[in-house]
């Protein structure tokens, strides 16, 4: 039974505070408790919160949803007259709503549990989107297979000739008849000779009732990429008049979804499928034990270690490819071979730091400075080691406070012993201007500095006041100079009435790539990232490679070269 799951993260994404009525918070509130209340199995208590949201006089961003998940409890009550009657309400009030084709669906699961085949096959017709047919051919086959009058089916059959799924239960009814007649052997060669059935269709007698067809049969074949996006969007905390903690959960789906516009046009269709997942591992075995999850092409998250580990067993024994969209922990990518990171990892990216200091400094010599985050430590030590590996010597490494007044009685004089060039990692944007004027005032004016984008703040003029002295770690630098970023910011702002941050210019490049190589280049994954080169597409970042490892090895070092912040190999 196909159940839309977290789709409703669309209409919160779709909806300003604007759209909502006075009543909205007690709505809001009685709507989240009763999908709440279907989540857990409470679907009678479900439709008595559900009931009032639907009058017409209660009309919410809210309502067609709770028109559908009313349905879809009194369907799991098996009152699917109530079901039917809620269902053929909402489509006469919400013609246009934009998961329309649920409600044809529902009406033909309602249909034939009340062993009206007809009205239930008429329903299915109605719908005409790629993403249905293999849940469209799984409820065609649990309903007609269980009709064991081969008059009956065949009636269907002469009702619907080019059906090719009645075709198929009446073919195998006929061929696993224990009592057949010699006109009716030729009548399966008729229809097998028709319809030219599959050595797999035809071995479907058992397992058709019960499932659609196996992915691995038609995955490459069916059309269009299932993805499934695994993020901490906190449903249950959602509020439209303030600022939300995981607000970039929200802006990076919403590049997604600009993305999946994009690729239409490119003849790639692309269905995303939103769970709202956060660190609770119970969740996550709950959905991947879910049949649609299963057979999800992509999936994007989760991004806490609990529900990563859970996702991470399921995806290693799948057919399916695995992103963590923020992540620099090179470590998750041991738990598959079909697993990658978005961003390159915090060794790559020290390792290619090192490197470019070593062209930048004229001496081994180096002082390293971190902030108070585990990442601002992890780089750090990571830096430090690879300096050392290059026959470097780090002078300190050195935990630092981010006001001006600590850093100028805690930073040394550097009188005897000067390093040839100073490191530092921090996640406090005031880190970097402080430590440069001290450095100032140590008479390093001209000592090379590498560090991490976050060690400034967002004044970019002043960052390049810093000159040819400075280079920056920033693996998603935003060029709001080129022509793709200012139009890519206009479409968003026409959608959404907001600015992109950088979490939804990552989400557009990342489905953008992913979806491409894996319309390209299918089960052959793996081999086509290995052989494509840098560069070839532009994207609204830096842009990905992943010929050499699973993490995205751009380079994530920026020097100033004038005007503007560029890659160094650029």
């Amino acid at each position: 039974m196909r159940v839309t799951f977290f789709l409703i993260l669309l209409a919160f994404l779709n909806f300003g505070p604007a759209a909502f009525g006075q009543n909205t918070a007690q709505v809001e509130s009685k709507y989240k408790s009763a999908v709440s209340d279907y989540k857990q199995g409470r679907y009678a208590v479900a439709m008595e919160k559900l009931f009032p949201l639907t009058s017409i006089n209660a009309k919410t961003p809210y309502s067609p949803y709770a028109h559908y998940y009313y349905a879809l409890s009194a369907y799991q009550l098996k009152r699917y007259r109530e079901s039917r009657q809620m269902l053929q309400q909402l489509q006469s009030r919400y013609p246009g709503w934009v998961r329309i084709n649920d409600v044809s669906y529902l009406l033909a699961a309602n249909a034939f549990e009340n062993n009206q085949i007809n009205e239930g096959l008429d329903n299915l017709a109605r719908i005409k989107e790629s993403s249905f047919a293999k849940d469209i051919q799984a409820l065609k086959y649990r309903s007609l297979s269980g009709i064991n009058d081969v008059a009956k089916l065949k009636d269907l059959q002469k009702q619907y000739p080019s059906d090719r799924d009645i075709a198929l239960v009446l073919f195998l009814n006929l061929q696993n008849s224990t009592s057949v007649s010699q006109s009716d052997l030729q009548f399966a060669d008729q229809l097998d000779k028709q319809f030219k059935f599959s050595k797999k269709e035809k071995s479907v007698a058992e397992e058709a009732p019960k499932r659609s067809t196996p992915k691995e049969d038609k995955q490459w074949t069916k059309g269009y990429l299932d993805v499934s996006v695994l993020l901490p969007f906190r449903l249950e905390e959602f509020s439209t008049s303030k600022h939300r903690s995981n607000q970039f959960a929200y802006d990076y789906y919403l590049g997604l979804v600009m993305a999946k516009e994009q690729l239409q046009t490119e003849g790639i269709t692309v269905n995303l499928w939103a769970y709202d997942v956060g660190a609770d591992a119970k969740t996550m075995q709950n959905i991947v034990g879910n049949k649609n999850f299963q057979l999800s092409d992509m999936v994007i998250g989760p991004l806490y270690n609990d529900t990563f580990e859970v996702t991470a067993d399921f995806v290693s024994h799948a057919n399916t490819v695995m992103l963590n969209p923020l992540s620099t922990d090179a470590a998750l990518l041991k738990s598959a071979s079909n697993i990658y990171l978005g961003h390159p990892s915090i060794t790559f990216q020290t390792q290619r730091a090192a490197q470019w200091m070593k062209t930048q400094s004229p001496g081994l010599s180096a002082a390293v400075f971190y902030g108070n985050t585990a990442k601002d430590s992890a780089m750090a030590a990571s830096y430090a080691n690879e300096w050392k590996s290059k026959g470097g010597k780090i002078l300190a490494l050195t935990k630092i406070q981010s006001d001006r007044e600590w850093l100028e009685t805690n930073i040394p004089g550097y009188e005897t012993s000067k390093p040839a060039h100073v490191a530092l990692f921090s996640s406090d944007g005031n880190s970097g201007p402080h430590l440069m004027e001290v450095l100032n005032t140590r008479k390093l004016t001209s000592t090379p500095v590498v560090a991490t984008a976050t060690s400034f703040n967002t004044q970019q003029s002043r960052v390049a006041s810093y000159g040819s002295r400075l280079s920056l770690i920033n693996p998603d630098y935003v060029d709001r100079e080129k022509d793709s970023i200012r139009q890519f910011q206009k479409n968003y702002w026409n959608k959404t009435s907001t600015f992109p941050t950088v979490y939804s210019y990552q989400g557009y490049d990342q489905l953008l790539f992913f979806a491409r190589m894996l319309s390209k280049y299918k089960d052959k994954l793996s081999d086509g990232m290995q052989s494509r080169k840098y560069g070839e597409d532009e994207f609204l970042l830096a842009g990905f490679d992943y010929t050499k490892a699973n993490e995205n090895q751009i380079t994530p070092v920026l020097k100033f070269n004038g005007s503007k912040w560029v890659p160094i190999d650029k």
